[in-house]
């Protein structure tokens, strides 16, 4: 029972880190492939959300919705987490500042929902989700006869 308890974490183990680095690549793709079919455009942030969540200062999230017009005159409209600044905490104050204001929109000329005005932290971010999936799923695989788990 113990063995099978073990092979069990083992695989769970390994699966999870496979989820990580395929996660991770999925989130860099969009920002690769931006780069690669480099679309930019002016855009105008529409709304703003702000969530608190449980009261807390330190659990809270800001999102915004952008608008811009591509060259063949299609409107597109999508929504993603407000750019950190400095510092990178938000007030509901200072996301409801952000309507009205324009910014740069990259795309994806083929595909242009596929649109950021901040492209390069999905790219870092599925970098370092893919990382730690490597490291993961290659720590179980190669270690496995060494690697046990007790309970």
């Amino acid at each position: 029972m113990d063995d099978t308890l073990n092979t069990l974490l083992k695989l769970l183990m390994a699966a999870g880190g496979f989820a990580f680095l395929c996660g991770g690549i999925l989130m860099a793709r969009d920002s690769f492939l931006i780069q690669c079919r480099r679309g930019q455009a002016r855009g105008r942030v529409e709304r703003t959300r702000f969530i608190r969540k449980r009261g807390s200062d330190s659990d809270r999230e800001a999102y915004i919705t952008v608008a811009f017009d591509t060259p063949e005159q299609t409107q597109i409209t999508f929504e993603q987490a407000a750019p950190a600044g400095f510092p990178p905490v938000h007030t509901a104050t200072s996301v409801k500042a952000l309507e009205g204001r324009e910014v740069v929109v990259y795309y994806d000329r083929k595909t242009p929902e596929r649109a950021p005005i901040t492209p390069m932290r999905s790219f870092y971010s599925g970098i370092a989700f893919a990382g730690i999936g490597v490291f993961i799923f290659l720590a179980v695989i190669l270690n496995w006869q060494q690697f046990s788990i007790g309970f």
